[in-house]
């Protein structure tokens, strides 16, 4: 077996971010929020929590001008978050304002803010798959350090979860 140990990796990465006019909020993503609201989705999507909920946009807000909206609705309906994607089926996304794009998250699965960490709890920051470990997991077992844990009592959190299970199978 591997011994536990910390994963640290140091991604670049590199988009154009293309010309486009200054950002507001559009009726439809005010819609959205309301929607989800009304839905009873406004708590984030990872840890379940309802404070300072925040509406993400799962394709950049960035990208509205490039995107296919074809092809952001089929990914939209694979990856149909709060079951918007099949009830909208036969319905178009023409904004990336859309509710089929929307995800909502906390504060710290958002933008993360853990300081050892460089906020790397946020979707903002993480790999796909070690963001989805954050709601994944075995409960205790989060491997991600989450907002004011530090790797080591992350690393001891995950150990002690493994001693338990490896408990429990003798």
């Amino acid at each position: 077996m591997i011994p536990i140990h910390i994963e640290k990796h140091t991604l670049r990465v590199f988009a154009i971010d293309p010309e486009k006019a200054k950002r507001e909020e559009t009726p439809e993503f005010r819609a959205a929020k309301h929607r989800l609201k009304e839905d009873g989705h406004y708590r984030c999507y990872i840890c379940g929590s309802t404070e300072e909920s925040q509406v993400h946009h799962r394709i950049y807000h960035m990208f509205a001008n490039l995107v296919d909206f074809e092809k952001l609705k089929e990914f939209c309906e694979e990856w149909d978050v709060y079951g918007y994607g099949k009830l909208l089926k036969h319905s178009p996304i023409t904004t990336i304002d859309d509710i089929r794009n929307m995800m909502v998250l906390c504060q710290d699965h958002h933008t993360g803010t853990s300081d050892e960490t460089g906020g790397s709890t946020g979707i903002h920051n993480l790999p796909l798959g070690e963001f989805m470990m954050q709601k994944l997991a075995l409960p205790g077992c989060n491997p991600i350090p989450q907002d004011g844990e530090s790797f080591e009592e992350a690393m001891e959190r995950v150990r002690q979860h493994q001693k338990r299970e490896e408990e429990d199978n003798e």
